[in-house]
């Protein structure tokens, strides 16, 4: 009996100190931390959370791709009481799942709440033109009725596109590949090349098209546009696919001439052929393997760096999905701003209209036909007003005469069209010793209006007369 009761008096001794203790270390664990929250970036995620009580030492970071369904790791960074972390090495495209414990020499916390986020590329596009070659002033709405936009109005404007109808232009609809082949044709010529003679090239599955769709198809394949489904077939019917189009449109861009501004890179080793395209390599999408040929995968590339994939700001290009009308005509439109491909009429355009105080940029000056054809050889004056009032200061005297205070940009003679004038290049562009011609020198604050205008030698400017012909643009110092 004595042995019996010591036992017990040890044992609930043992039992009480056993319950201080345990007692001790649960309440100088540090808590749970609290407002776990993530934010993506390139190849990491930056966390964020309240700080846990009781004196934490340092903060375990894990991480799942599964959701901590079956699979997690450990983030291992320095031994730090930071509420804030960034897991790095991370691969983008995917989606984490992340948790935070603290922890110190008494215990460690249960886990906080979660949160998800996915990490993603943050490059920008390398190879941007600096012109429009539809310009927001000079190009008016479509006028279809299901679609409202300006990359749609812009292929409209050059004749790429006629609608479904008078007044739709059925913007969700797929594009099949005879359908392309029109578009393209229609395209090439803008842009600044010559449209073959459409002779037979051997495809026996379009002859029951229209003579226009049989002379587009066997048109594309004779600048390189296309090479068949097979040496014989060319599959009219089926539907473009976004890869399919990159290719197409890569191929079409190597066919037409560079614009002023646009981005062009060597193709020889002498350095003497140049095409439009991109040699960087860096881009955002994650599923570029889905891509049937390493063609696909590279024109994809090269024409997001040239601003012309419509998906810029996305992860995701979907190469196999088929192509809209709409997404068809933004790729298209980014893709004529690379080329020679410029209003009719005289245009002026500046790379930025709005400068620091004495900053600089390029103006670029165009001619073109009604059909958009280089006018070449045309003397172009250019002449500039800074405005000294108010914005409603005008560069013209009431007899449509210019002011005593207009000056001269490229021209000789402001306001007068003389014999030794810059003159427009063979491809319709005003050249100075480049493409384009800078501003410089504009004070902070000011207003200045541009002008550009052709006419005979020796005529004087009237902008009574020769106002609705003028291209003009406003620079702001």
């Amino acid at each position: 009996m004595f042995t019996i009761k010591r036992f017990l008096a040890v044992f609930s001794v043992v039992c009480v100190m056993s319950s201080i203790f345990v007692s001790t270390a649960t309440a100088a664990t540090p808590t749970v931390p609290a407002g776990l929250s993530a934010t993506p970036t390139n190849t990491a995620v930056n966390l964020s959370w309240t700080a846990s009580s009781n004196v934490p030492t340092d903060y375990i970071i894990e991480y799942s791709s599964n959701a901590f369904a079956s699979s997690y790791s450990r983030f291992f960074d320095a031994v730090s009481t930071n509420t804030t972390a960034t897991v790095t090495g991370l691969t983008n495209g995917i989606l984490y799942t992340f948790r935070v414990k603290a922890t110190n020499n008494d215990g460690t916390s249960a886990a906080s709440s979660t949160a998800a986020a996915t990490p993603y590329s943050d490059h920008t596009p390398n190879d941007l033109p600096w012109f429009d070659a539809c310009p927001a002033s000079i190009i008016t709405p479509a006028g279809f009725t299901d679609i409202n936009s300006a990359d749609v109005s812009c292929i409209k404007y050059y004749g790429i596109t006629k609608g479904t109808t008078d007044t739709t232009f059925s913007p969700l609809d797929s594009v099949t590949r005879w359908q392309m082949a029109l578009f393209f044709t229609r395209m090439v010529v803008p842009a600044g090349a010559t449209l073959p003679n459409g002779v037979d090239q051997g495809f026996s599955d379009i002859s029951g098209k229209s003579a226009e769709i049989q002379t587009a198809i066997n048109q594309i394949k004779q600048l390189g546009i296309t090479v068949g489904k097979t040496a014989t077939t060319y599959d009219p019917d089926a539907y473009v696919t976004r890869e399919e189009m990159a290719i197409f449109l890569e191929r079409l861009l190597k066919a037409v001439v560079t614009g002023p501004g646009g981005n062009e890179e060597v193709v020889n080793a002498g350095y003497t052929l140049k095409e439009i395209k991109s040699l960087d390599t860096d881009h955002n999408f994650t599923d570029l393997s889905e891509s049937y040929l390493m063609e696909g995968q590279n024109a994809i590339v090269s024409l997001w760096n040239l601003g012309v994939a419509e998906t810029a700001a996305s992860t995701k290009y979907r190469p196999q999905v088929n192509i809209s009308r709409l997404n068809m005509a933004e790729m298209m439109a980014k893709a004529l701003d690379h080329t020679n491909a410029r209003p009719s009429g005289v245009t002026i355009q500046a790379r930025s209209t709005r400068l620091a105080g004495n900053g600089a940029t390029e103006i670029s000056v165009t001619y073109r036909t009604s059909d958009f054809l280089p006018i070449a050889n045309a003397l172009i004056d250019t002449f500039r007003y800074t405005r000294s009032t108010s914005i409603a200061d005008s560069a013209f005297s009431s007899d449509g005469s210019c002011a005593q205070s207009v000056a001269t940009e490229v021209s000789v003679t402001a306001c007068t069209i003389d014999a030794t004038e810059a003159k427009t290049d063979v491809n319709g562009n005003l050249v100075t010793g480049t493409a384009n011609y800078f501003v410089t020198g504009l004070v902070a604050g000011s207003i200045t209006d541009y002008y550009a205008w052709t006419g005979s030698t020796s005529t004087t400017y009237d902008n009574d007369v020769h106002g609705s012909a003028t291209a003009t643009i406003t620079i702001y110092g």
